[in-house]
């Protein structure tokens, strides 16, 4: 199943980088998600700092610090496959993390605890129709996920979104799904 999983991965990532309106349809995502009761009732956002090719979550940031949200990202430990997520209120919090392109909140600042009440906004290179994602294969959402009480998100361009992907028993699924033209939400 990893060589299905790395052929998936390297054509998603293509179809992903050769968008050429990757902004706009990421303004679409962010404005279709504040949109959400799922959105409008959370207190905490986790989110990620967006790669080139990813839909980007800084609309979203910036619109949930606006909104009076507390909103956190995660840090990768220097050694191993764990991430823990830290609030932070403005870009100047972050630094170069573990690994190149994504910047994390510093160690100086306030670990993030999720409650029921927490919005977790899901990175990947695909997700399917199911709540099905595909990950870069560290496997740090899927531990994270594994005993997250919140709600989950999957951000994705619908040129991403598949009927479904292979999964393991170790792979999470998220709650629901937003692209630039419609939301799912999974059962």
């Amino acid at each position: 199943m990893s060589e299905e999983k790395n052929t998936l991965r390297k054509l998603f990532k293509e179809k992903a980088v050769l968008l050429e309106n990757k902004n706009e349809l990421s303004e679409k995502i962010a404005l279709r998600l504040s949109g959400l009761c799922e959105y409008r009732n959370c207190s905490s956002v986790f989110a990620y700092f967006p790669l080139s090719w990813e839909v980007s979550t800084i609309p979203i940031i910036e619109r949930a610090i606006k909104d009076g949200k507390r909103v956190a990202l995660p840090r990768c430990n220097e050694k191993g496959n764990e991430m823990r997520f830290y609030y932070f209120s403005g870009f100047d919090e972050l630094e170069n993390g573990r690994f190149k392109g994504i910047f994390e909140p510093k160690k100086t600042l306030e670990e993030a605890v999720a409650d029921e009440s927490t919005l977790c906004l899901v990175p990947a290179l695909a997700f399917g129709e199911n709540g099905s994602r595909l990950g870069k294969g560290m496997g740090f959402y899927d531990r994270f996920l594994s005993s997250f009480k919140g709600k989950t998100a999957g951000l994705c361009f619908e040129s991403c979104l598949a009927v479904s992907l292979p999964e393991t028993e170790l792979d999470r699924r998220v709650q629901l799904i937003i692209t630039e033209n419609k939301t799912l939400f999974i059962k």
